[in-house]
């Protein structure tokens, strides 16, 4: 399996990091605007922060695991 990093320079991959980063945010931020006010009271206040501290976390992760 080849990493998404291969043959990248260090700014290449670091800028596909941050464009990774940036998609998990805004499918997160669609998600929760597409929400009623039902289902965004429902919804567990510790999901979202979670979700995004998890999200960063694995892709800066995987972005060191596979430097370039």
């Amino acid at each position: 399996m080849s990493s998404r990093y291969e043959g990248l320079s260090a700014k290449e991959a670091d800028d596909l990091m941050i464009g990774i980063i940036n998609l998990l945010v805004s499918d997160a931020m669609d998600e929760a605007r597409s929400m009623t006010q039902e289902e965004w009271d429902e919804r567990d206040a510790a999901h979202l922060p979670h979700y995004f501290a998890s999200a960063i976390f694995y892709a800066v992760k995987n972005r060191l695991r596979e430097a370039p």
